[in-house]
C-alpha cells in the first residue's frame, strides 16, 4: 500500500507515521474479524464487503488521539466489533416491527457527513445540519434508512414526534458546572449520542432565555454551547469566545458534529448565525438581527 499523504482531512492532527500506525491497526482488526474489506484513506472509511457496511473512521481516530498508542488496538477492536449490530440482516429484523422499535427511536442533530452512505429519514436544519431519525442500539446511534421507514406505513411527522419525545424523556441534557468560559456562556452535556436532539425543543433546557434567543453551537454529539443574545459589546466578546472554544471542541472530538453556529429563539425555527466550516468566519445571521446587533453596539447599520 502506498504511503499516505502528510495529512488527511478526517485526521489532520497526525503525521504520516501516526496515521499509518492507526490504519495498520484498523486493517488488522477488520481483517481478523470480518475478512475482505476496503479502506478509503482519502475519505476515512472502511467497507466490509460481505456485510455491505461502510464505517467512518473519523470518530474512532479522535478517540485514539486522546489515548495512549498502546491502547489503540483494544479501542479499535471494541469499536469495530459494533459492526455486528449494523449488519443488514440484523437491522432488518430489528427495524421490521415499528411498535416494538418505537421505544428505541431517537432524534439526533448531525452533520451531513454522518449521512453520506444512506438515504436517511431526517429534517434539514441550517448550515449543513440535520435532525436525523435514529435507533438506539445499546448506546450506538444507527440512522434510519428510508427503506426501513417506508415499510412502517406511518407518517414521518408522527414518527419524528415520537422519537423526539423519547429523546427528551430518556436522554437528559444538563448544564456543565464549573465551565472556564467567561460571561453568560453556558455549556450543556449529556452521556448519550442523542442529547443534541434537545435543540428541537430547547425551551425546556433554557426557559430563561430572552426574546432575542441565543447563539448555539453543537461541536460534538455530547456537547451543546449557548450564548444568550444581548444587544451590547459584551455579547460580541462572549459570542466570539464561545465560537472559538466550540471550534476547538469540534476539531478535538470525539463524535464531532459541526463548527457552525445557529440562532435559536423561543417559538421560531432555528436559523443560521455564523459559518465556520470553510475555515474562516462568515456571519450569516438574517439582516434584522445584524441591524439590531450593530445598533446595540453603537455602530451604523451596514
Amino acid at each position: 500500500m502506498s504511503a499516505p499523504p502528510v495529512t488527511c482531512a478526517w485526521a489532520p492532527w497526525w503525521n504520516p507515521e501516526q496515521l499509518r500506525r492507526f490504519l495498520n491497526h484498523v486493517e488488522s482488526v477488520v481483517q481478523a474479524r470480518f475478512g475482505e474489506h476496503d479502506i478509503d484513506e482519502a475519505e476515512g472509511t472502511v467497507t466490509v464487503e460481505d456485510m455491505e457496511c461502510v464505517l467512518g473512521l473519523s470518530n474512532l481516530a479522535q478517540t485514539c488521539r486522546a489515548a495512549e498508542p498502546g491502547d489503540w488496538r483494544l479501542i479499535i477492536y471494541n469499536h469495530i466489533a459494533r459492526l455486528d449490530d449494523f449488519a443488514p440482516e440484523v437491522l432488518a429484523e430489528r427495524l421490521a416491527d415499528y411498535q416494538k422499535l418505537q421505544p428505541d427511536l431517537r432524534v439526533r442533530v448531525v452533520g451531513g457527513h454522518h449521512l453520506s452512505q444512506i438515504d436517511p429519514v431526517c429534517d434539514p436544519l441550517p448550515l449543513g445540519l440535520y435532525a436525523c431519525l435514529s435507533v438506539d442500539l445499546d448506546g450506538a446511534a444507527c440512522p434510519v434508512d428510508r427503506s426501513y421507514f417506508e415499510k412502517w406505513g406511518i407518517e414521518q411527522g408522527e414518527v419524528m414526534a415520537a422519537a423526539l419525545a423519547n429523546t427528551l424523556m430518556d436522554e437528559p441534557l444538563t448544564a456543565l458546572e464549573g465551565s472556564d468560559l467567561p460571561g453568560n456562556i453556558r455549556v450543556f452535556t449529556g452521556e448519550s449520542l442523542f442529547v443534541t436532539g434537545h435543540l428541537l425543543d430547547f425551551v425546556r433546557t433554557v426557559p430563561d432565555i430572552g426574546p432575542q434567543g441565543a447563539v448555539i453551537t453543537v461541536p460534538a454529539a455530547h456537547t451543546v454551547m449557548v450564548c444568550p443574545i444581548e444587544l451590547d459589546e459584551q455579547f460580541v466578546q462572549d459570542s466570539a469566545t464561545m465560537l472559538a472554544a466550540s471550534y476547538i471542541r469540534y476539531i478535538a472530538g470525539p463524535n464531532s458534529v459541526s463548527p457552525n453556529a445557529l440562532w435559536w429563539r423561543p417559538g421560531y425555527p432555528v436559523e443560521g448565525f455564523a459559518r465556520m466550516d470553510n475555515q474562516c468566519f462568515e456571519l450569516v445571521a438574517p439582516d434584522p438581527l445584524r441591524s439590531q446587533l450593530w445598533k446595540g453596539i453603537g455602530r451604523e447599520s451596514t
